[in-house]
């Protein structure tokens, strides 16, 4: 409430009248008195609108922003009331009362023969009777005020409170927590809840541009004004950014108990869609919007409690928005329009009860994926995605000879290996024949993460040494002792005392300041400081380990000479080169089947995990016969699950799968192909900055308009693809670099079409037109 009386606001009005160029004698008369006091001001054949801003209620630069914004949609063409600024130019006076404050004033046009299309309590009551027609207009006249907010964005000096996550919800929500208006501790508990899921879902909405701008927030009957056959839309004080569809959300809230109240939610979004289009990701949380915008007004009322409003709020509005809640966050099957069950959300939930809300999920929203073939895989709802991301099943979804080959061999015996057992030996005399000597030996695992810790447990005992060198963007495992050198997660264990990082060079990126030469200078000398660090330590190198294509760094291009020269310092101080093949290996580059064959290291252990096994758990450690003995002879390896028969079934026909398709020969003929596809992409599109990789694992590095990395546009376009059916991911230390790396059984005509649907992305974060795709 105004701390004015409504004598106090007349003489501050009046006062204020010279400097809006309005005539000292016109005519004052009282309108309102709520937030602000509005006063309707008569000068000859002119009407203003005067209104006197609540004391501290806002800044100079929010009311500056305010008319600011007006003024700007008005120019547009938008129908809201015209703003008035004072003789000097400005968008609002400052007046002092009796009391000393200076209050804020300012004036608009008033808007002739006009009246209020309608009232909140007879909607909430539903008894006024407007018709669908005026619902359709209303969706129309909203999406065009979007339409203009779109293109004019943040006005210079912009400064407004936003309409967000904290905005919404919580105890610093605008307009007040809602838990506090809440008379039992039930309805406290259900709106806590409902609370949190709205935060849930809008996380998982996001703000990208098509979701989230400047809106006007406070989208009811009460502030459309009817003038003849015109609408105009009034009252911005409460405007900000926040997501789009709360506006209309607004409107449904307080209709969404009328008679009619279906046929009107219809008809604004039939209308909304004649000037505007709403995204189907969007639609599916319109509900999420109803009931958060019912909850502000239940956070009003609480910070009001003497408000006759506030009255109406508690009595009539608290129990059914309670029941809003209740319904909202219930066990009862709810569908959105694109027809999935809030099941999902109840599986999330009992997820997060059970395995905890922390283990990650992709994208926004998270997919229900229940079936693959191939390079495809299938939701829940039916709808298909095209994986060009996952390496875990490297010769597909599904594979039919995976998948039979270990239920054939689980229908005969599946023991440990201190039983003679020939399928492991089988495979392992096939899978050595991928490798060049003197690689000749190896031990089974379950996982990368197992693989590489034994690979640590070799290089200490092999060299007498702790001290590891490692990337200062990179992963290789959740074990304590891989935690310890983890730089690419997050982690709560601290970079091991024994651990030295260094970083790799990038000839897309930094070597754009320099030469290739000095580049590569720099970065070897680098690794001689980390090897000189570790020596001084009294750690000494145990070894090296790294991946032979840096994906979690970023894919970069390196200068040549810096895998070679980063061997031979590390075996000079007396480590191991340890190749981490967990993502890389397996014919993923293309040519050759290995990640350091492609790229020329000659490492002196191999880890692999990932693809082996085609889904079925399986990883190793390749290595040589010197090695093995002398850690086995003094060291009992054995791990019950590692290399029992079923296992081997499972790798022995991934290899056969790959051998008989030529898998390998073909990812290096499409990776050329997709290469020089991204590198048009490159050439077209100025935040394309310079394709990566090579065979099936490439990526597209993106840039902002300054050149620097741009990650929030590498998420738009990841869920871009995503709502096209295409299913990527992100990478670097920026995660601006797109992380494509399909099964390798993918076709041609498929990888074009997820270039296709990256053009189109491009394009249409650039506001250009895209080609159907």
């Amino acid at each position: 409430m105004t701390q004015l009386t409504r004598d106090e606001a007349l003489a501050i009005a009046r006062n204020a009248l010279p400097m809006f160029g309005i005539g000292p004698g016109a005519a004052i008369d009282f309108v309102k008195q709520r937030e602000n006091v509005v006063f309707r001001v008569t000068d000859g054949d002119a009407s203003y609108a005067v209104r006197i801003h609540r004391l501290g209620h806002r800044t100079d630069d929010e009311v500056r922003t305010e008319g600011a914004f007006m003024a700007a949609l008005h120019q547009l063409g938008v129908p809201v009331s015209d703003v008035v600024r004072t003789v000097s130019g400005g968008l609002f006076a400052e007046v002092s009362g009796s009391d000393g404050e200076a209050y804020q004033i300012d004036a608009q046009h008033w808007v002739d023969n006009s009246s209020p299309l309608g009232d909140a309590g007879d909607a909430w009551m539903g008894t006024d009777a407007l018709t669908v027609g005026v619902f359709s207009r209303l969706g129309e006249i909203c999406a065009r005020f979007h339409s203009a907010s779109r293109h004019i964005g943040k006005i210079p000096g912009y400064s407004r409170p936003a309409w967000d996550l904290d905005g919404l919800t919580g105890p610093g929500a605008l307009w007040g927590d809602p838990r506090r208006l809440a008379g039992t501790a039930e309805d406290r508990r259900l709106i806590d809840t409902a609370e949190k899921r709205i935060r849930e879902r809008l996380l998982s909405l996001g703000t990208a541009p098509e979701f989230f701008g400047v809106i006007h927030a406070d989208f009811t009957p009460e502030n459309v004004l009817a003038a003849g056959s015109d609408f105009v839309l009034i009252d911005f004080d409460d405007f900000g950014e926040g997501w789009w569809l709360f506006d209309l959300a607004t409107i449904l809230f307080w209709y969404h108990r009328h008679p009619h109240a279906d046929d009107y939610r219809a008809a604004l979004l039939d209308g909304y869609r004649k000037a505007a289009e709403i995204p189907q990701r969007a639609l599916e949380e319109l509900d999420t919007f109803v009931l958060a915008r019912a909850l502000t007004y239940l956070g009003w009322a609480a910070n009001r409690p003497d408000d006759e409003t506030s009255g109406f709020l508690r009595a009539e509005v608290l129990p059914v928005v309670v029941e809003m809640c209740r319904d909202y966050t219930g066990t009862l099957a709810k569908v959105h329009s694109k027809g999935q069950a809030v099941g999902d959300q109840q599986l999330l939930d009992r997820r997060a009860a059970t395995i905890g809300p922390y283990s990650p999920l992709f994208y926004d929203r998270p997919l229900h994926l229940v079936s693959g073939e191939g390079a495809w895989v299938v939701d829940a709802e039916g709808s298909r995605y095209l994986d060009a991301y996952n390496n875990v099943p490297q010769v597909g979804h599904a594979n039919p000879r995976v998948a039979e080959a270990v239920c054939a061999q689980m229908k005969t015996l599946n023991v440990h290996t201190r039983y003679l057992s020939a399928p492991i030996v089988d495979y392992a005399e096939l899978l050595l024949r991928t490798f060049d000597a003197p690689l000749d030996r190896v031990y089974f695992t379950n996982s990368g993460s197992e693989s590489n810790e034994l690979a640590l447990r070799i290089a200490r005992h092999m060299t007498g040494c702790s001290g590891m060198i490692v990337t200062d963007h990179s992963y290789h495992g959740n074990t304590i002792s891989l935690a310890a050198l983890t730089t690419g997660l997050t982690v709560s264990e601290p970079l091991g005392d024994h651990v030295r990082t260094i970083h790799v060079p990038d000839l897309d990126g930094e070597g754009q300041a320099g030469r290739p030469g000095d580049m590569l200078q720099a970065a070897l000398a680098a690794v001689d400081t980390a090897i000189a660090s570790l020596q001084e330590a009294g750690h000494g190198v145990a070894a090296l380990l790294i991946e032979p294509a840096f994906s979690t760094e970023g894919l970069p291009r390196v200068p040549e000479g810096y895998l070679e020269g980063l061997a031979e310092r590390v075996r000079a101080a007396g480590g191991l080169v340890i190749a981490d093949e967990v993502q890389t290996g397996l014919g993923r580059l293309g040519d050759e089947w290995w990640g350091h064959q492609a790229t020329g290291i000659k490492p002196d252990v191999v880890t692999l995990g990932k693809p082996l096994g085609n889904g079925y758990p399986l990883g190793g450690v390749v290595t040589t016969e010197h090695v093995l003995e002398s850690f086995s002879s003094t060291n009992m390896y054995f791990n019950t699950f590692a290399g029992t028969p079923a296992a081997a079934a499972a790798g022995h026909a991934v290899l056969n799968e790959i051998i008989d398709r030529g898998l390998v020969a073909r990812a290096g003929e499409l990776g050329r192909h997709v290469a020089a596809r991204l590198g048009e992409l490159v050439e077209r599109h100025p935040r394309a900055a310079a394709a990566k990789g090579r065979g099936l694992f490439f990526g597209l590095a993106l840039v902002d308009s300054a050149g620097g990395p741009d990650g929030d546009l590498a998420k738009r376009i990841v869920e871009a693809l995503v709502g096209a059916g295409i299913l990527i991911s992100r990478i670097g230390p920026n995660e601006n670099i797109l992380k494509i790396r399909p099964p390798l059984v993918i076709e041609g005509d498929e990888l074009d079409r997820v270039i296709d649907v990256l053009d189109a992305a491009l394009l249409a974060e650039a506001g250009q037109p895209a080609a159907r795709v």
